[in-house]
């Protein structure tokens, strides 16, 4: 059989539209997960998010995020009073929400906070959302974690 000009043509845009097609299927079939399922109101509190960053930029020492035997310890600066620390730690993984953990801050007398690290495995964005003697501060720091 001999091919012409216009039969191969016919066989290079079928060729290039069942593989559209099946790019197409592909990307239906593919799991889009959002950030943030509520991001428009987080965007709009964006500000106070800023404000709290702003103020913990005011303390001599900063937050200190270490992994140590199993345990994710968070300290804080020692001029801080540990009874009066107060709200939440979100261990948020970038990959999959299913590995998130929002866990409640609570400081022992040495400034830092203790969480075991056994189910958490990869890298992390540690958003630490905290009062101190009822001002707000809000600290970001990234680990990885074997």
């Amino acid at each position: 059989m001999k091919w012409n000009w216009g039969t191969k043509l016919m066989l290079a845009m079928a060729a290039f539209m069942i593989m559209v097609i099946l790019f197409g299927i592909r990307m239906f079939r593919e799991g889009v997960e959002l950030v943030e399922k509520d991001y428009y109101p987080k965007g709009q509190a964006h500000q106070q998010l800023i404000d709290k960053r702003t103020n913990a930029t005011e303390f001599s020492e900063k937050i200190k995020l270490t992994s140590v035997s199993g345990e994710v310890k968070i300290c804080f600066p020692d001029e801080l009073d540990p009874s009066k620390i107060n709200g939440e730690v979100h261990f948020y993984q970038r990959v999959n929400e299913q590995y998130d953990r929002f866990v409640k801050l609570s400081v022992d007398t040495a400034h830092c906070f203790s969480y075991p690290s056994t189910s958490l495995k990869g890298r992390y964005i540690v958003k630490i959302d905290w009062a101190y003697d009822g001002k707000a501060y809000y600290t970001e720091k990234t680990i990885d974690l074997p």
